[in-house]
């Protein structure tokens, strides 16, 4: 437990047989559940988690690949069921600093926010980020704030993450964005609830020589321009037009 507070940690996992082992083992011993969803990897990803010696790992596998944002919201719905107070998301890549966890946890535990993500962008590591993803990121971060109606917030596509259980439950996961654009479908469904969202500073991590995020730049902007329209015209509908 962490003061008091039962944490899980869920870590979604496509074809990452190569570092989803240190993704693991990296997990501190006051987290007491570790949701491993392999969605439908094609490679060794579910026998790697499953040789791994750590009592609170679950492993649950999607036959196929549903989406980034349906590992996680299968997860989600574990940890709701569980009765954790709180879910902390990484990737299964090892890119995100779990020494830094501490501070995301925070917030939750002192009732501060109900979500906080990361923004690489408060830590000067951001300068690591390869250029066409940082201006990527830069460009969307800007356009989705009208959609999510988060003003105070950038990164938007950073994925580690801490939710409450009050946030857990509000939000109708069912009908939630499944892919990669997830973020901003999150967002924008967490604002709808009215809940506080926070941006915690953290380290960007990008190893040399490993494979790391899958998702191509320009493709993913033009995937995702579309939700982000579609998202903010939602929001803007479900808060404010409707009874």
């Amino acid at each position: 437990m962490y003061k008091g507070k039962r944490i899980a940690i869920v870590i979604p996992a496509y074809n990452e047989e190569k570092l989803i082992k240190p993704t693991v083992e990296g997990v501190p011993d006051y987290i007491d559940s570790i949701i491993v969803i392999d969605d439908g990897s094609k490679d060794r990803t579910a026998e790697v988690v499953i040789g791994i010696r750590d009592e609170r790992i679950r492993l649950i596998r999607h036959h196929k690949n549903l989406g980034l944002g349906s590992a996680i919201i299968t997860g989600y719905k574990n940890a709701l069921e569980n009765g954790f107070d709180a879910a902390v998301v990484v990737g299964g890549d090892n890119q995100m600093d779990l020494s830094e966890l501490p501070k995301f946890l925070e917030p939750i535990i002192m009732d501060n926010a109900d979500y906080v993500k990361g923004n690489r962008f408060l830590n000067r590591s951001f300068l690591k980020m390869p250029p066409a993803r940082f201006m990527g990121n830069i460009l969307l971060s800007a356009i989705e704030k009208p959609a999510t109606g988060y003003w105070n917030i950038f990164d938007m596509h950073d994925g580690y993450t801490v939710i409450n259980k009050k946030a857990l439950k509000a939000v109708d996961w069912d009908n939630a964005w499944t892919g990669y654009a997830y973020n901003v479908d999150f967002l924008a469904r967490l604002n709808i609830h009215r809940m506080k969202v926070k941006d915690i500073p953290r380290q960007a991590i990008y190893l040399k020589g490993e494979r790391q995020s899958q998702i191509k730049t320009l493709r993913y902007m033009l995937m995702a321009i579309p939700l982000i329209i579609r998202t903010w015209v939602w929001r803007i509908e479900k808060k404010y037009l409707k009874a």
